[in-house]
């Protein structure tokens, strides 16, 4: 689930001010990527040079303050400084989970907004969708990341679906989405749908391990705030799920925003098809958020994209539109941020430098 948000409408206040001169400094912005990953390597030779320096160990993801949007920070504050009810809160493994409930109910990790109530389907419906009326009769689906339930649940209104894995890092995400009423009721009670099979591990872990091919494969993980994230989109992890599709398989994946971090979604879409795949790439606004949010959906098989911008067998109520075509049009001014795109490899793990840069304020 992606971390950056943007408020306007839901009592989350913004100032939107801070991007107004980003877009002309993209350019400069990337020299200083390629200088910094520059003086990254050569810290890491220094540490090879002096083996008895002392390493501070990286946490599965990190919750330092200089990746956090404040405006989040600051809006989760004011809620629990004022009238709520607190429905589910931990200190897991690997983030602080905040689960409460205002006007609306709103999930944040690491004191960032992951969804509200209000729209949450906008963006899920934008994730699953588009892919799952595309691809013929998905009958397998594999979701990484997604623990709590709201895709999953786009994903089972599917009468073809035979069987869904899930596979989340966090069991306390799994627990909280099956056992507390209010997201239970929000997720339509999905994880006790007996065609969906979860897994709590490393979703590269999961990639390591023998399994039978996916019609759809749905990946909603973390933007890429820190180093270790950054991993998640790799040249190589993409190639590496892209043999888990069948022949006339796809896959979607969640890659920020195009106008609040061209370079970030841009990049992954330029990482994806560096993999090998075809790629269409497309948005959508979630009023929550502030601003539109980007996806890039992916396939083996040019074709089965084709026409993607019509919407086949899609159940019903649905906020998406019946043609998709406006989804898939970008502003000129968002597609020649295209040009500046970047590889995210194994060998030169770029993306997380380009998010810091893009969330600055």
């Amino acid at each position: 689930m992606p971390k950056h948000r943007k408020q306007k409408k839901i009592k989350i206040y913004r100032i939107t001010s801070y991007k107004k001169d980003k877009r002309s400094e993209l350019n400069s912005d990337k020299f200083e990527l390629e200088q910094q990953e520059i003086e990254n390597n050569q810290d890491k030779h220094s540490k090879q040079d002096n083996p008895n320096k002392q390493e501070q160990s990286e946490p599965i993801i990190e919750t330092s303050s200089h990746n956090l949007d404040i405006w989040d920070e600051i809006s989760l504050k004011e809620i629990q400084a004022g009238e709520h009810t607190s429905l589910f809160t931990e200190q897991s493994n690997y983030q602080n989970i905040n689960l409460l409930q205002v006007s609306d109910v709103r999930l944040y990790l690491d004191k960032q907004l992951q969804f509200s109530s209000v729209d949450e389907q906008i963006y899920h419906e934008a994730l699953v969708h588009p892919i799952m009326s595309k691809v013929i009769d998905p009958k397998r689906i594999l979701i990484l990341g997604g623990g709590d339930g709201l895709a999953l649940r786009e994903v089972l209104k599917y009468k073809t679906v035979l069987h869904v894995d899930l596979v989340d890092l966090d069991g306390s995400m799994i627990d909280m989405a099956r056992n507390v009423p209010e997201l239970v009721s929000l997720n339509k009670s999905a994880f006790f749908d007996n065609r969906v099979n979860t897994h709590v591990c490393d979703a590269k872990e999961f990639l390591n391990s023998p399994s039978s091919l996916y019609d759809v494969i749905i990946i909603d993980f973390p933007d890429p705030a820190t180093e270790l994230l950054s991993t998640l989109y790799t040249s190589e992890l993409f190639a590496r799920i892209a043999t888990f599709l069948t022949e006339d398989g796809a896959f979607v994946c969640q890659s920020n925003s195009p106008a609040d971090a061209p370079l970030v979604y841009w990049s992954i879409g330029n990482t994806i098809e560096h993999a090998g795949l075809t790629v269409k790439s497309y948005h959508t606004i979630v009023p929550s958020f502030g601003t539109d949010w980007g996806f890039h959906l992916a396939t083996n098989s040019a074709y089965v994209l084709n026409e993607i911008e019509q919407l086949y067998v899609v159940p019903t109520p649905r906020t998406l539109p019946s043609l998709l075509f406006p989804l898939f049009q970008f502003k000129e001014e968002h597609l020649e941020q295209r040009n500046l795109a970047l590889l995210n490899s194994e060998s030169n793990l770029i993306l997380h430098q380009c998010y810091k840069q893009e969330m600055k304020f």
